[in-house]
This record gives structure tokens, sequence and C-alpha cells, in this order.
């Protein structure tokens, strides 16, 4: 079965994504992604992010490549989200794929 070929589920993550509540999130991803070939994440348009949530989408990308799935992003990294990830440095030298996961792009421009 080909990339294509793969239906995608999406995951609504919940808007407060901070390291206070993101024990409960963790659970609830993994067991989706456990479930599914390929999840799609969908960011709240008011999500709260800290540097846990970078940790626990690259934890999730990593965790499902070592099962032959995938996780992406719904739509590219905004907000707070975008601001964690340039105030950690994370958009530095980024690689070809972590640039097409968080921004959609192929490349940091």
């Amino acid at each position: 079965m080909s990339a294509s070929d793969v239906k995608e589920s999406s995951f609504s993550l919940p808007s407060n994504m901070t390291v206070r509540n993101i024990t409960s999130a963790h659970q609830d991803l993994l067991q989706f992604i456990d479930q599914n070939e390929a999840t799609s994440l969908v960011l709240a348009t008011d999500l709260q992010a800290d540097i846990s949530t970078v940790q626990l989408l690259e934890a999730a990308r990593i965790y499902a490549s070592t099962g032959g799935k995938s996780v992406s992003l719904a739509e590219p990294a905004t907000g707070t989200l975008l601001d964690t990830l340039r105030r950690s440095g994370f958009l530095e030298g980024m690689s070809r794929e972590d640039a097409q996961f968080w921004l959609h792009q192929e490349e940091i421009q």
C-alpha cells in the first residue's frame, strides 16, 4: 500500500498543551497513533503551547515512525506554537522533514 492509499485520521489536540496539562494529551495521542496508520494533528486556534508541546509532538513523530506510521500537522504551526519553536531555536538549521512537518514548507525561509 502506497502512502497515498493510507487514510489520515484526525486527532484534535486540547487548547491547553502546556507542561501542567500535557500528560493526558500524551496518553490519548499515543493510543490514537496505535489505532491509526496516519494521524493528522488538529491544533486549537487558541492553543496555549510551551516547550513541552514541542517535545510531545516530536516524540509522537518518532513513536509513529518506529511503527511504520506517520504523524502530521493539519495546519502549519502558528501563534504560541510557532513562537515557542522560534524561542527554543528549533527553527534554526531545520531539516527538510522538520520544515515540512512544522511549517508545511520544503525549507525554512
